[in-house]
């Protein structure tokens, strides 16, 4: 009987270790990846001397000293629908005003809510020209916003 109670319970065990754990990884992310250009070549421009970007009505000061950038991360509030920046860079004074909407989707019941940003978009800037080029944030994707200067 003892040998019996033990085979059960390790085939219990067996039974609970072959469960799927439940993966919660989520892919989204809330920052707009931006690459700068060179307006005339098209070319990536690796070499912005840029002052400062802050983001309007924050706190935060994303570069607060002169720095040589050719990508930054800007990171976009959930608890709104668009989120704006100015750049203080070797252009010259440039404001970035990006909309999104913003959703959530559920991963399962065990790992909750991500957060979605989709449909991003430029609705107002003063760069030379300004490309979204993927409008769904997600981590793998290196590019969502192309600034040419």
């Amino acid at each position: 009987m003892k040998k019996g109670s033990l085979f059960i319970l390790a085939c219990i065990v067996a039974l609970a270790a072959c469960q799927d754990e439940a993966d919660c990884t989520s892919v989204t992310t809330n920052f707009a990846n931006l690459q700068f250009y060179e307006l005339e070549s098209g070319e990536t421009d690796t070499a912005v001397v840029v002052n400062s970007i802050k983001p309007i009505d924050s706190d935060s000061i994303l570069v607060s000293e002169t720095t040589i950038i050719g990508t930054i991360q800007l990171p976009l509030n959930a608890n709104e629908a668009s989120t704006a920046f100015v750049f203080e860079t070797e252009f010259g004074r440039d404001t970035l005003v990006l909309s999104y909407k913003v959703s959530t989707r559920l991963i399962s019941e065990d790992c909750g809510l991500e957060v979605l940003f989709t449909e991003l978009e430029s609705i107002r800037n003063d760069f030379d020209s300004i490309r979204i080029v993927n409008d769904i944030l997600v981590e793998d994707i290196n590019e969502d916003i192309r600034i040419y200067n």
